[in-house]
């Protein structure tokens, strides 16, 4: 694992919901909203959302299916 991505995976930014809130409210209602992992090259889609301890909200997304990562 190469040192950018380990520095990644070990320090992920954090995002709070005001700042999820933030970002989406300039949108219009009907905005679809994708996810993507940058890192594999690789589409993801939405599963839930959880509760986690204290104040935090876990969002759960898989791999999409049509979505193969690409060899690196």
């Amino acid at each position: 694992m190469s040192k950018i991505i380990r520095k990644v995976v070990a320090d992920p930014p954090i995002m709070t919901v005001g700042d999820l809130i933030d970002e989406l409210c300039r949108l219009p209602d009907t905005a679809v909203v994708r996810f993507r992992c940058p890192m594999l090259e690789q589409e993801l889609i939405f599963y839930r959302l959880r509760r986690g301890p204290k104040d935090v909200v876990e969002i759960e997304v898989n791999a999409c299916p049509q979505s193969v990562p690409s060899a690196a």
